[in-house]
């Protein structure tokens, strides 16, 4: 079965609340779906999730990534030809690893379809019926915080995520604190910095919150500062893990030479999509690391069943998933993936086993 064409479509997906960060304020997701087209008329969904502060590529330079560069050299390959397809994308563009898996998640869709299997089985086969996910907060102030994790606690979620370094480093203690003392101690509870300390304010934040029992804290220190995360790992009893740091395999080799993460935060848009994403989970059950499956706030159920489709399969997943497409407005397919009790469960339909909306698609296109 050969791919005959490839698409691009400019999205742009509002979320349901402003998430803040360190490093940017996000109001709605810019990002493309791709639709990959075969000689057999099978059509494979992909979403290339943009976030430009996050992995340096932008909306415009994807849909021209694929329009120019690889779309082209995909049409003609045959779609189970997958390894040597990635090779192909690799020499032809370097980088940008969010769009290559979205391409790379329209492959697995037409694999799977092509089989009539969901996509789980063609990865193995479930080693777990469902995922867990996160409910991310960005509330700078204790009341806030707890208003906004409450919501996700009688939704059913059994992790709380909270964004920090935005406000005073005493103001994220208490908010630590406060949301700590409102959930109790059966919900996981995870900081997410995005590299806003020094190693030192870091350590002290982490000293400070350590009655809180953090599961993790999500890279606390710039990307490339190496040295320092390992420094952070040494003096705090709370596990460090890279995200905007580590995006595959090879990185993942540097950080435990270092001694610098005690687990990792895995992405498709980082790894360059789902055979990306096993090569690093391997190293890292190798490394008897923690391994956490993001996904990233504002995305739509195509990359969201992606990642419940691998998070079910993978062998090893000790820190569970932050998969988020209860975070947006509106989708574009016609059945929209929903938490159950703060769980994603994986469609059962062949391949990813979601279908786009052209009408929903169309209220959300930028191209038109």
């Amino acid at each position: 079965m050969k791919i005959t064409s490839v698409e691009a479509i400019p999205v742009a997906i509002p979320l349901n609340h402003p998430l803040k960060m360190a490093v940017a304020t996000v109001h709605q997701r810019d990002s493309i779906i791709v639709r990959i087209r075969t000689d057999q008329g099978l059509v494979g969904l992909g979403e290339v999730v943009i976030a430009t502060y996050f992995a340096g590529e932008t909306q415009a330079g994807a849909k021209a990534a694929i329009d120019l560069l690889l779309g082209p050299a995909l049409v003609g390959l045959e779609i189970f030809d997958i390894n040597s397809i990635l090779q192909l994308m690799d020499k032809v563009l370097y980088g940008n690893p969010a769009t290559k898996a979205g391409l790379d998640m329209a492959l697995h869709d037409l694999q799977a379809q092509a089989l009539n299997m969901p996509l789980y089985k063609l990865l193995g086969g479930k080693v777990r019926d469902r995922v867990n996910s996160t409910w991310a907060i960005s509330a700078t102030d204790p009341a806030s915080a707890i208003e906004e994790a409450m919501l996700g606690i009688k939704q059913g979620f059994k992790a709380i995520k909270i964004k920090v370094g935005v406000a005073p480093l005493l103001q994220d203690i208490e908010c630590i604190h406060a949301v700590r003392n409102a959930v109790g101690n059966e919900v996981h509870l995870r900081a997410d910095a995005n590299q806003a300390w020094s190693p030192n304010l870091a350590i002290q934040f982490l000293n400070k919150v350590e009655d809180c029992r953090l599961q993790f804290i999500e890279q606390p220190v710039r990307r490339d500062d190496l040295d320092g995360m390992a420094k952070v790992s040494r003096a705090v009893s709370t596990p460090v893990a890279p995200d905007e740091g580590l995006f595959d395999a090879k990185d993942a080799i540097c950080y435990i030479r270092h001694n610098a993460a005690d687990g990792v935060v895995m992405k498709l848009i980082k790894a360059g999509g789902i055979v990306g994403c096993r090569n690093l989970a391997a190293v890292v059950q190798a490394a008897n690391l923690g391994l956490h499956l993001g996904g990233m706030p504002g995305q739509t159920s195509i990359s969201a069943a992606a990642e419940v489709h691998l998070a079910v399969s993978l062998p090893w997943l000790n820190w569970d998933a932050g998969i988020y497409p209860h975070s947006i407005q509106r989708d574009v397919v016609s059945e929209p993936l929903q938490p159950v009790d703060g769980a994603y469960l994986p469609p059962e339909k062949p391949g990813l086993g979601v279908e786009l909306d052209e009408k929903a698609l169309a209220l959300c296109r930028m191209d038109q």
